[in-house]
């Protein structure tokens, strides 16, 4: 059965070459026969002088820069896309983009954190730095999953996902960051622990770090790419879709075309 997935990274890919072809292979590799997936990054224009680990721990600047997936999801959704994968911990309005499109929408945070909770008790984030923290206690919060969550552990020196980029071809340093912050979770209590950003996620799945002291790396990208299957089989074979009662309650064709309307004279 076929699928297309339309994969969103909240980076400019154009400076990550080598994170872009990580994507692309990954999907080959996880997801099952006849799956298509598209990878995508953000306008290049946003991160010309600095990198989105740089942007995005100004509120402001993410609030504007992310206000873009909005049109990006909608013309996803308009191109026949199967499924929309928000593949950032950041999860840009992932509430907001279910309640406007009629295709699944996967965040990368939900999708591995529910899945940590069926792997272990309690899971730890491995951060690039501590401009993170305050962001992924946001995303704990939301998903209201506070009591799995073990700690947010940084990285001792931070990096850039440029950094990371260029790590692909020279990993050790990075590789070895990353278990010294592992090891820290795992002696606290974390069964499982999860790069929470894409391209160390990525520098961890192509040097097979899959476990450290026992606990389980777990593959963020990959889960995302997985749940997006389990999705779209759900609403083919079960006819199982977004409760529309309330958070996700789709805005009327009307209110729709007022919404637009007012947005495009701003």
């Amino acid at each position: 059965m076929s699928m297309r997935f339309w994969y969103q990274s909240m980076t400019n890919l154009g400076r990550l070459p080598n994170y872009k072809d990580s994507l692309q292979r990954h999907a080959l590799r996880v997801c099952q026969e006849g799956v298509e997936v598209s990878v995508h990054g953000m306008s290049e224009a946003w991160f010309a002088e600095h990198m989105p680990t740089e942007m995005y721990r100004y509120a402001y600047a993410k609030h504007v820069i992310q206000n873009e997936v909005f049109g990006i999801c909608r013309r996803a959704q308009a191109q026949g896309y199967d499924a929309v994968i928000l593949g950032s911990f950041s999860e840009p309005f992932l509430g907001e983009i279910r309640s406007l499109l009629d295709i699944p929408v996967v965040g990368m945070a939900e999708s591995s954190m529910l899945l940590a909770c069926s792997l272990a008790e309690q899971f730890s984030l491995i951060a690039i730095g501590t401009a993170q923290l305050v962001r992924l206690r946001h995303v704990i919060e939301r998903h209201g999953l506070g009591n799995r969550l073990r700690d947010i552990v940084p990285l001792e020196h931070p990096v850039h996902e440029k950094e990371l980029d260029d790590a692909f071809r020279n990993p050790r340093a990075v590789i070895d960051e990353f278990t010294a912050a592992a090891k820290k979770a795992v002696d606290a209590g974390a069964d499982v622990v999860i790069a929470a950003e894409g391209v160390l996620n990525e520098v961890m799945f192509w040097n097979d770090v899959k476990s450290i002291d026992g606990a389980t790396v777990l593959d963020a990208v990959g889960a995302s790419l997985l749940y997006a299957e389990l999705m779209v089989n759900m609403k083919r074979k079960m006819g199982m879709g977004v409760g529309r009662r309330w958070a996700y309650a789709i805005p009327p064709a009307d209110v729709l075309k007022v919404l637009d309307a007012g947005s495009a004279g701003f």
